[in-house]
């Protein structure tokens, strides 16, 4: 039984909560330019109005997301105590989300003033997550919080970085 391409990309993005387009391929064994096409075809597939979920491109994962237009309906089924984050929190959380897991320096130095009160307290929310390297931590985006980006749209209010701003994480902190 043969498998359909397509079908299967879609199936497996949904599953896995988001994919890179390597291992799409790798995982379907087929080549990576045949793989981007048929993202890009369920990427205009999904856009349509008479979806609630479209499918978007984080960093090199693609991932499904409910549409902006949904959020307030889903929110009826999704807790959303992470809906009031302050613009510093939201720069905390931007800066994870596009340059990956970071040391509380490697933030400091991103924003450009000390960062450890509001990286605490997105660590006592739940928002982060951290895991001990050596002698420092280093912080990323909790599962919990990835699924809730997933339906309230908040990627659309984070500000993007330029290209090349990924923060070093071999830095300690207090």
């Amino acid at each position: 039984m043969t498998l359909n391409l397509k079908a299967s990309v879609e199936a497996l993005i949904f599953a896995a909560r988001g994919m890179t387009l390597e291992r799409l391929s790798k995982i379907t064994e087929t080549d990576l330019d045949t793989v981007a096409k048929v993202v890009e075809e369920l990427i205009k597939e999904y856009s349509d109005e008479d979806h609630g979920v479209e499918l978007k491109k984080v960093g090199d994962v693609y991932r499904f997301y409910t549409k902006s237009e949904y959020a307030q309906v889903v929110g009826k089924v999704v807790k959303t105590f992470y809906s009031k984050l302050s613009p510093s929190q939201m720069e905390i959380v931007a800066a994870i989300l596009l340059n990956g897991p970071s040391t509380l320096q490697a933030l400091n130095y991103l924003r450009g003033k000390d960062s450890s009160a509001i990286v605490r307290s997105l660590h006592k929310s739940g928002v982060l997550t951290r895991k001990r390297q050596s002698n420092t931590y280093i912080y990323q985006l909790s599962e919990n919080f990835k699924n809730f980006l997933m339906v309230e749209g908040v990627l659309e209010q984070l500000v993007e970085h330029p290209e090349g701003t990924k923060p070093s994480s071999s830095a300690s902190e207090p």
